[in-house]
C-alpha cells in the first residue's frame, strides 16, 4: 500500500502520471461518512515497536500490526490515527525528521523497515482508514537531542548559535519547534508533504500540542521584536496566534494540493480557554474560515457533571465556533477516567465531579448519544487502544469492560447521517 513514488494511471490517457503533482493523484481517500475513529499513540505502540531496546523483528511487527488493526475494527471503528511524528521525528524512514526513539529503541538508529507502512497495509486490509497524526511543535529532551544526526535541520539548528533559541527553543528540558519563522513552517510543512508521497494516507491529523501553555515571552522575544521593528501592533498573543495560523494554512494547502479528497483535521485539548488564550491556537478563526481544517475534534475527555468544563459546555460550544460548512465537527472521547474510576481515581479537576467516573459505568455511552443532537457533528474519534486491549497480549482492558459493553454495541449502529 505504500512506496516512496505512487505510480497511478490517468483513465483518459495511457500516460503514467507520478503522485505528488497537485490534484492528479489517483488514490481515493477512504472517509466514511460516519467517521469512527481510534488513535492509535505512540504509547500504545511503544512495546510493539521495540522488544529488548531495539526495533522488534519484521514478521513479529506484522503479526502485531495485524491483531491490533483487527481488534479496532471488531471494536466498531472504521478509521485509525496513528501517531507518526510524535517529538519531531518519525515512525517510518523520513528524509526530514530523525527516527523515533520510540521506534528503533534510541536516536541516532536507522530502521531495519519501516513500521507505518506495515501498519497502513495491514488497516487498509481491514478497510480502515487512515490518517496519519504528527505533533508539528514539540520535540525531543535536551538530554536526547545531541544523538539525533547532524543531516536534519532539527539538529543543525540546535547546533548553530545563530538559529539554537530562536528556531528550535527549550521549554523546561524539553524543545520545540518555533512557528514564527518561515524555515521552521516549511520545515513541518515538507515533513507533512512527504507523508502524503510516501504513503497512501486518507488525511492528516494534527494534535493538540501547540505552544507550550502560557510559556513567556522569552520563547520568541527575537522574532516578536523584530515583528514590532517592522511597524507591527498585534500583542504577543495575538501575534502568536498568527504564526499558528501560517502554518495550519500552510498545512491545510499542502494537503489539497496533493489531493482535493485527502482530509485535515485538528484535535485541540477540550478547554477552549487555555487553548485559545494559553496555547495561542486560533480555534475560532479555523473554524469560522475555509482553508484551514476540514474537522475540528476537540478532546471532550469530561464528564457531564464536571465542575467548571462539563461535556456539554466543551461539545457544544466547539460546535458554536463553526460558522461554515466546510468544516465539521468530530468529538473526542477517551476511556482514561474510565479506567481511573474502575480503580476508584477521583478527576481531581472536576471539582464537584469529581466521583462521577467512580460512580457511573455508562458516562461514554451518554456521551456517544448525545452526539446525536450536534447537528455538525460527522463522528467521533477515542483514545485510545490501550484503553480496549492490552497491546502487546491483545487481553481486553478489564477495567474499562463495564463502559466498552454498553458503548462498543452503539458504535456499531449510530448514524450522524440522519
Amino acid at each position: 500500500m505504500a512506496s516512496d513514488k505512487i505510480k497511478i494511471t490517468d483513465t483518459t490517457s495511457s500516460e503514467t502520471i507520478p503522485a505528488g503533482e497537485g490534484q492528479t493523484v489517483g488514490y481515493i481517500p477512504v472517509n466514511y461518512e460516519d467517521f469512527k475513529a481510534m488513535w492509535l499513540s505512540q504509547f500504545d505502540m511503544q512495546n510493539i515497536y521495540v522488544s529488548g531496546g531495539r526495533q522488534r523483528d519484521e514478521a513479529g511487527f506484522k503479526t502485531y500490526a495485524k491483531q491490533i488493526v483487527k481488534n479496532i475494527k471488531n471494536a466498531g471503528f472504521n478509521t485509525v490515527i496513528v501517531q507518526v511524528r510524535p517529538y519531531a521525528d518519525s515512525m517510518y524512514p523520513s528524509e526530514y525528521y530523525p527516527m523515533s526513539s520510540m521506534a528503533t529503541g534510541s536516536y541516532g538508529r536507522q530502521a531495519d523497515y519501516d513500521p507505518f507502512a506495515i501498519i497502513l497495509e495491514a488497516a487498509h486490509a481491514e478497510g480502515l482508514s487512515v490518517q496519519a497524526w504528527i505533533n508539528p511543535m514539540r520535540a525531543m529532551l535536551d538530554s536526547e537531542i545531541s544523538s539525533v544526526g547532524k543531516q536534519y535541520l532539527i539538529r543543525q539548528w540546535y547546533d548553530d548559535t545563530a538559529t539554537r533559541g530562536k528556531y528550535i527553543v527549550n521549554v523546561s528540558g524539553r524543545w520545540y519547534l518555533n512557528p514564527a519563522y518561515e524555515q521552521v513552517r516549511q520545515l513541518i510543512i515538507n515533513g507533512a508533504r512527504e507523508i502524503l508521497e510516501k504513503y497512501e494516507v486518507d488525511g492528516l491529523h494534527m494534535d493538540d500540542y501547540f505552544y507550550p501553555t502560557g510559556v513567556d515571552s522569552s520563547f520568541d522575544s527575537a522574532a516578536y521584536a523584530d515583528y514590532k521593528k517592522s511597524g507591527g501592533r498585534a500583542s504577543l498573543a495575538d501575534w502568536r496566534r498568527e504564526q499558528l495560523n501560517k502554518l495550519v494554512s500552510g498545512l491545510w494547502s499542502a494537503v489539497k494540493e496533493y489531493n482535493k479528497d485527502l482530509l485535515f483535521g485538528i484535535s485541540p485539548a477540550g478547554n477552549f480557554t487555555t487553548v485559545y488564550e494559553s496555547m495561542y491556537a486560533d480555534i475560532y478563526e479555523w473554524c469560522s474560515t475555509p482553508g484551514y481544517v476540514d474537522y475540528i475534534c476537540p478532546q471532550a475527555y469530561f464528564g457531564f457533571e464536571h465542575a467548571t468544563c462539563d461535556y456539554v459546555k466543551v461539545v457544544t460550544t466547539y460546535q458554536s465556533m463553526i460558522k461554515t460548512d466546510k468544516v465539521k465537527l468530530i468529538v473526542g472521547l477517551s476511556f482514561g477516567k474510565a479506567k481511573e474510576g474502575y480503580s476508584s481515581g477521583e478527576d481531581k479537576w472536576a471539582g464537584t465531579g469529581k466521583r462521577e467516573w467512580i460512580e457511573n459505568r455508562d458516562i461514554l455511552v451518554r456521551e456517544l448519544e448525545y452526539t446525536k443532537k450536534l447537528a455538525k457533528c460527522t463522528g467521533v474519534a477515542v483514545f485510545c487502544y490501550q484503553y480496549f486491549h492490552d497491546p502487546v497480549t491483545g487481553a481486553d482492558v478489564r477495567e474499562t469492560a463495564d463502559e466498552r459493553s454498553l458503548f462498543v454495541p452503539l458504535l456499531k449502529t449510530i448514524s450522524w447521517k440522519d
